[in-house]
């Protein structure tokens, strides 16, 4: 019965965080743009790049947690441990992301502050 739990543990556990981790970076994504956009003084090039690492950056700090936080030598003996285990490491995982989320907008304000990047030459 203890494996039963394990893989009600594993499915709503992923599912939540990968639901999250995919509605998240639409979100922010979305409206992260506009920031992009006065941050960086409409440099569409830019502005494109910047977008794209920082999505790439949110995959991997949002799927790497996730991937080291799943216990593999945990046992448990009712679905309301399940769920109460689910519940704190999705917390955990929001919290980090807030955290995350926090460090970006504090950089993005920095940028905001010097005026922007200096523009980007073509590269041939």
């Amino acid at each position: 019965m203890a494996e039963t739990y394990m893989t009600t543990y594993y499915v709503t556990y992923l599912g939540i965080c990968g639901g999250l981790i995919v509605w998240l970076a639409r979100a922010l994504h979305r409206a992260g743009g506009v920031l992009l956009e006065e941050a960086f003084q409409g440099n569409s090039t830019v502005v494109r790049a910047v977008g794209q690492l920082l999505d790439i950056g949110f995959y991997l700090v949002s799927l790497g947690y996730v991937a080291v936080s799943v216990n593999f030598a945990w046992s448990f003996p009712n679905l309301g441990q399940v769920a109460q285990f689910v519940c704190g490491k999705v917390g955990g995982f929001l919290l980090m992301m807030g955290f995350v989320h926090l460090f970006n907008m504090l950089l993005l304000a920095l940028f905001r502050r010097r005026g922007g990047m200096p523009a980007v030459a073509a590269v041939e």
